[in-house]
């Protein structure tokens, strides 16, 4: 019988998933792949596989499945921990807003990174990562995740700026729970911490372009259980309270 961690990781899972999600590895035994998918590793050798990862996604060595199933696997090995991470947390350049603290750790050509703080009084309200990858893992905190994609049906004759929003998930994660977004599915997506705060390391393949990103405000003040909604598309250069 398969070891419960042998899932195989399919395109259509690529949304925000709570609890260990992570791939197969091809005819390893079970108790090989236990081994290999729980020997944890310090925050040096995770930035060093991540980067490695990157670098052959953005050379077309290996493609998104792969970024997605060995990302996760390194996600969930590392060590938070060690005295390593905790290090590049302390030297992590510091940024944020009324809505979050970024600690970034990572900043490359093929891969950015670090882990985002954001608590209970306000809510990240949906926006995007326009063509990147995006990798979590909840290191404190509980959060709840609304994932959407735009409509294929979205009409033709909606006002301009106007786009209709079909939700794919809605998950609260936990301390350990890992997910993930891609750019053609649950890239929209809005954050809200349920505890005091709540810390997630996010790491992104490749780096999405900030001055690209939209914010889309829902045309409903009760949206949060609505399956699909109308928004406003407002890009980020114009969203003056990002």
């Amino acid at each position: 019988m398969n070891s419960r961690r042998q899932l195989l990781f399919v395109a259509a899972a690529a949304v925000l998933l709570p609890g260990r999600v992570i791939a197969a590895a091809g005819s390893q035994s079970a108790a090989q792949q236990d081994k290999a998918y729980t020997s944890a590793i310090g925050w040096s050798e995770f930035l060093a596989r991540m980067t490695a990862l990157a670098d052959a996604h953005a050379n077309l060595k290996v493609g998104q499945q792969a970024v997605v199933a060995d990302g996760l696997r390194y996600l969930q090995q590392l060590d938070i921990g060690m005295a390593g991470f905790e290090q590049a947390v302390d030297s992590a350049f510091e940024s944020g807003n009324r809505y979050w603290l970024w600690q970034r750790m990572i900043k490359q050509q093929n891969i950015n990174g670090g882990i985002l703080n954001i608590n209970s009084e306000q809510l990240v309200q949906l926006h995007d990562h326009p063509g990147a990858t995006g990798l979590l893992r909840i290191i404190s905190g509980e959060v709840e995740v609304w994932q959407f994609d735009e409509s294929a049906d979205n009409d033709a004759d909606s006002p301009p700026g106007v786009s209709e929003l079909t939700r794919v998930s809605r998950n609260i994660l936990r301390a350990g729970d890992m997910g993930v977004l891609t750019p053609d599915k649950g890239n929209i997506h809005a954050l809200r911490s349920i505890s005091e705060e709540c810390r997630m390391l996010d790491i992104f393949i490749p780096p999405y372009e900030v001055s690209q990103r939209n914010w889309y405000q829902p045309e409903s003040k009760n949206w949060f259980d609505k399956e699909k909604i109308l928004c406003r598309r407002i890009p980020q250069h114009s969203y003056m309270d990002a």
